[in-house]
């Protein structure tokens, strides 16, 4: 590695000068062309465009460059076409020329890309790909899998054409792709109701039409069945009543909603009995016994100890008994007893409700996880390991057979075969199970837990939920959870305390580090070294902060030294005006670093320059220096349309947006560049970065050939096999919105 050089004075050229543009024939016929352009006046425009087509033709006859303007200008006037078919001929006119520049035949053929017509032919062609793919690869992939065992190949070829023909049956009456088609269409019809296209068009929506209404109506009907069986009537009847409205007189919906209406009504008389019956309660009987509990009940403290007393001594049999046993039960929680209190709730909710009235509020509180959490831990933590279980034995059986939209006993039936190669292979999960359980796999368990600490912090078994949630976050790597519950357990060490506080700090650390915003970093930072001051990291975290109050600029926009190479017109004079040997790959004369420039806010621009080690992954030498606000306006100015350009001509390439970014080159733009704004939030940290630098050497393509070729084996049955697999056509971005 080659030591560098001492950078230059200056890392900028600015000996040269700009001079005014006069404008010639050329430039005139253009302006003329945009004028009849905004004015919509087309016959004006074209003319201006054949005046600049003679002028190409003279300059070529001579032997001199063309203008290049004719392609732009055309586009222009074909803009200014009254018709839209008309336009879109012409657009297709221009993609035929040979002199286009990339980025306007880009944008041109996303435009094309956008036609109706042609989008609803892409997305059928898709469609029609899809089928055929899943027809293929259900007979290669069971084939290609049956080499090393020929004799397995007729029951798995049997299988897979099974399992493609109930994938046909549950396939919808108007597919996803077909739904996008239908879309485009319509679209074309209600823009052009007097094309020849759309007479032609117009039999084939009434067709999908009809079979978008079959597939809403299937859709509701799935739905109705699945809260019936539920006994949500409600929604099953909302969804049977939808389903009508797709298909009137429809049998199966009918008897939907019928049925839905029927429980529904069954469910308000229940309600409507519950809410008018009262209890049948001589005032006169055990009035004193009856006040004395509800004194008690107002009061607290020694209230509550009296009120225990007081249910002890009266009898549980008479009108208010369950009531009396209810407020016992309540007293012995107050009191400290838990576990008693929900044993004497879990006696009296299993009473008959019919026969109790306070069988149901005590249920209440014993299923509810908000009152009582310890039991909605204990059901977590059962559900989870039974869960574990299952997944363990049966592999993906666990959840039983798909819905196929077929009766239950015949799905059973075909995934069959498929669950008992499941069972099979239990040794293998076995194995594996050890490893391949993610660090916070008890997640649906922790919340419950971190409510029963929140609601009884001195509770029976708080010390339980403290240990157990102390271990599922140390697991996990949150030492900044598991801290403040080490620190209350009564049996943790000074060192182990020390421990914990120094991951806990390194966990902050890296946190704090990785907040883009400015200000909300900072603090971060301060608040770690004030709560945990003897740790290492909250010394990092000091040190971190003075170095960023230090260095801190209002901006910092970085153009990194691959952007720089990949579009070199912007370190030429026309952009920043970087001196040639800073991008020449010698260190001997001052080499830019690889993180190149940043514009710091203001006029103040960063040159990062290779160190004297002249190695490029070390930290570079930093200089500051001031450019002319004009010459601000112009690099933001090329930036922005060379960042434009490059993402219409690389989908990898897009441009992300950047509110205070755009902020900060609007007001260079405007000749604000020593008004500067210093807010924290008005700080943009955004960075241009070559393709190369985020890629690497060698960006994934994807093949042209519509195969993958695909090795697949398996250690429960010693299986081996490759086969061709049809690489189906992936949704559209916007596929969400026909689901």
């Amino acid at each position: 590695m080659a030591p560098a050089g001492v950078p230059p004075r200056t890392a900028f050229e600015r000996e040269g000068r700009f001079a005014a543009i006069v404008p010639d024939v050329a430039d005139h016929t253009a302006a003329d062309v945009a004028r009849a352009a905004l004015l919509s006046r087309g016959e004006e425009a074209e003319q201006a465009v054949e005046r600049l087509r003679a002028i190409d033709t003279v300059l070529e006859a001579e032997g001199e460059r063309p203008t290049g303007l004719v392609p732009a200008a055309s586009d222009l006037a074909n803009a200014a076409l009254d018709d839209p078919r008309a336009y879109h001929d012409a657009r297709q006119d221009l993609l035929e020329r040979g002199d286009l520049d990339p980025a306007l035949r880009a944008r041109l053929e996303m435009e094309q890309e956008d036609d109706p017509l042609l989008l609803a032919r892409a997305r059928l062609r898709e469609d029609w790909l899809l089928e055929f793919g899943r027809a293929f690869n259900s007979v290669a992939e069971p084939l290609g899998t049956s080499i090393t065992s020929f004799t397995a190949a007729p029951y798995r070829l049997a299988s897979s054409a099974l399992n493609y023909a109930l994938a046909l049956h549950a396939r919808e009456p108007l597919p996803l792709r077909q739904r996008q088609a239908l879309v485009q269409w319509k679209t074309f019809i209600a823009h052009h109701p007097d094309a020849p296209e759309a007479e032609e068009l117009a039999p084939r929506v009434a067709a999908a039409e009809w079979r978008l209404q079959l597939t809403q109506r299937q859709r509701e009907l799935a739905v109705a069945e699945r809260t019936l069986a539920a006994k949500d009537y409600r929604e099953a009847l909302v969804h049977a009543d939808r389903a009508l409205r797709e298909v009137p007189e429809d049998p199966r919906a009918t008897q939907l909603r019928d049925a839905a209406a029927a429980g529904l009504q069954a469910e308000r008389r229940e309600h409507t009995r519950s809410v008018s019956a009262a209890p049948e309660i001589d005032p006169a009987a055990d009035a004193a016994a009856q006040r004395s509990v509800a004194v008690a009940l107002l009061r607290s403290g020694d209230g509550m100890q009296a009120l225990a007393h007081a249910a002890e001594g009266a009898p549980d049999a008479g009108a208010l008994g369950d009531e009396r046993r209810f407020a016992r039960a309540l007293a012995l929680g107050e009191a400290g007893h838990e576990d008693e209190m929900w044993s004497e709730l879990g006696a009296l909710a299993s009473e008959d409700p019919a026969r109790s009235n306070m069988a149901r509020h005590a249920a209440a509180l014993v299923a509810s996880p908000e009152s009582n959490p310890h039991r909605a831990w204990v059901e977590a933590r059962s559900q989870y390991r039974w869960e574990m279980t299952r997944r363990i034995a049966l592999g993906p059986a666990a959840a039983g057979p798909r819905d196929r939209g077929l009766p239950r006993p015949l799905e059973w039936l075909v995934e069959l075969p498929a669950m008992a190669q499941s069972v099979f292979s239990f040794p293998i999960r076995l194995l594996e199970f050890p490893w391949s359980q993610p660090a916070d796999s008890e997640r649906a368990v922790a919340p419950h837990a971190r409510a029963y600490l929140a609601r009884l912090p001195q509770g029976a078994h708080a010390p339980e939920m403290r240990a157990w949630l102390e271990g599922y976050e140390s697991s996990r790597g949150n030492w900044l959870g598991a801290l403040p519950l080490a620190e209350r357990r009564a049996d943790a060490s000074a060192g182990e305390i020390r421990e914990i506080r120094e991951q806990a700090a390194g966990q902050w650390l890296d946190g704090a580090a990785r907040e883009r915003d400015l200000a909300l970093r900072n603090g971060m930072y301060r608040q770690l070294a004030r709560e945990l001051p003897e740790t290492v990291a909250a010394r990092e975290a000091g040190v971190r902060v003075r170095r960023e109050v230090e260095q801190t600029t209002p901006q910092y926009v970085r153009i990194s030294r691959g952007f720089l190479e990949e579009n070199p017109q912007l370190a030429g004079p026309e952009c920043l005006g970087l001196r040639p040997e800073l991008l020449d790959g010698d260190p001997a004369n001052g080499e830019l670093h690889p993180q190149g420039v940043a514009l710091l806010g203001g006029s103040a621009i960063e040159v990062n320059y290779l160190a004297s080690s002249g190695d490029p992954d070390g930290p570079p030498r930093v200089a500051r220096e001031q450019l002319e606000p004009e010459g601000m306006a112009r690099i933001v100015s090329a930036l922005e349309e060379t960042s434009f350009r490059n993402s219409l001509l690389d989908a990898d390439d897009p441009i992300v947006p950047d509110a205070d970014r755009d902020a900060f080159f609007e007001r260079l733009r405007l000749g604000l560049a020593d008004d500067l704004d210093a807010r924290p939030s008005a700080r943009s940290s955004y960075a241009y970065s070559g393709l190369r630098e985020r890629y690497g050497m060698v960006r994934s393509r994807e093949s042209i050939l519509p195969f993958d070729l695909v090795f697949q084996g398996s250690l429960t049955d010693l299986r081996l096999g490759a086969f061709p697999r049809f690489r189906t056509p992936r949704e559209t971005p916007d596929a969400f919105l026909y689901r």
